[in-house]
């Protein structure tokens, strides 16, 4: 049960504030008023602490939502699927709820302010790296100064990151536009020489504007197939998914970077299969003819074939992780191995 103290404290703080967070580990609750200036209540528990802050968060969102017994069950099913009412997403940054912000983080209807208050709930929560990971996926984030303050903390954080997938996804995030500033950009690239996972997100979202930093130059393939791996960044993003694959030793690291291969250099005749003899057979199929530079259209057709269709059975089949990987899928990542040299070889 709450100290009469912090009941009053509290009340006269729901009633001031636009936005309220709770700092469980320093036992304390912000608010932000109006004028955008904190206001801080420190806790003190008559019992145990984790108990205590369950109270403080039944108050909030009784006196906020007019809702008894905690935090609506149906908002923690909806958090992250982005249906949450438009109308009632002010009031979910007062309830102190990180499951709420994160509500908030996915609606399709945030703005200016609700992004700056959503990204204020955020700090110093343990989802703090997760909000900014949604919060960027909206494209009129990026152009905001809020964009770059996430950005900024995301790149900050991400030595702590082990997840793979959040690795792709946090660099794939913060290279959008002017986030963060081409020095960044460039040690990013460079760790990616030993992190494969942060050359993906390169490849993802760079892939027409990656660091030439092996003086990688254009060629002059003639066939119209071709044209597309012409020029210098084609030949730098193959070069860099060949680098990529060279050192797999991670599942989500080959999945994305196979799709972003095969996206990359789709064809219109070209579905992609499970099995590299099954894109092969097509590619005989097709009986496109291309003279002195055949094996380079064969190469290019194989490379749009590419999905993550072709290892993700295997791997999951076999359980497969590190180094295991490279030597059972042997069979389907030297012949894609082969078709990026091929392709990047004069």
């Amino acid at each position: 049960m709450l100290e009469p103290e912090d009941t009053l404290k509290l009340n006269v703080l729901i009633a001031t504030s636009i936005a309220i967070r709770i700092d469980t580990y320093k036992l304390v609750v912000v608010g932000l008023n109006a004028q955008f200036k904190e206001q801080t209540i420190e806790l003190k528990p008559n019992g145990d602490s984790a108990t205590y802050i369950k109270d403080v968060k039944k108050l909030l969102v009784t006196q906020v939502l007019g809702a008894m017994g905690g935090y609506p069950s149906y908002l923690k099913r909806w958090s992250r699927m982005g249906q949450v009412e438009s109308s009632n997403l002010a009031s979910l940054l007062k309830l102190g709820e990180v499951e709420a912000v994160v509500a908030v983080a996915n609606s399709t209807n945030l703005d200016d302010q609700l992004l700056e208050l959503t990204w204020w709930c955020a700090t110093n929560t343990d989802n703090q790296a997760e909000i900014g990971r949604f919060l960027l996926t909206k494209e009129f984030v990026t152009h905001t100064q809020t964009g770059q303050n996430i950005a900024q903390y995301l790149l900050e954080f991400l030595p702590f990151v082990n997840d793979t997938e959040q690795l792709i996804d946090t660099t794939s995030l913060v290279l959008q536009g002017d986030l963060i500033d081409q020095k960044a950009k460039e040690r990013l690239w460079k760790q990616g020489q030993r992190k494969t996972a942060f050359l993906v997100g390169f490849a993802e979202r760079m892939s027409g504007n990656l660091p030439n930093e092996l003086n990688i130059q254009s060629l002059n393939f003639k066939h119209a197939d071709l044209h597309i791996i012409n020029s210098e960044q084609s030949q730098i993003f193959l070069t860099t998914l060949l680098h990529i694959l060279k050192k797999i030793n991670q599942e989500y690291v080959l999945y994305r970077a196979l799709e972003v291969l095969g996206k990359y250099m789709r064809h219109e005749k070209i579905n992609t299969y499970r099995s590299i003899e099954q894109i092969e057979k097509q590619i005989d199929d097709l009986s496109l003819s291309a003279g002195d530079e055949q094996d380079k259209l064969n190469a290019r057709l194989l490379l749009a074939g590419v999905s993550e269709n072709l290892v993700v059975s295997t791997i999951s089949a076999h359980n497969l992780t590190g180094s295991a990987i490279r030597k059972k899928l042997a069979n389907v990542l030297t012949p894609i191995q082969t078709a990026l040299k091929t392709l990047t070889v004069q």
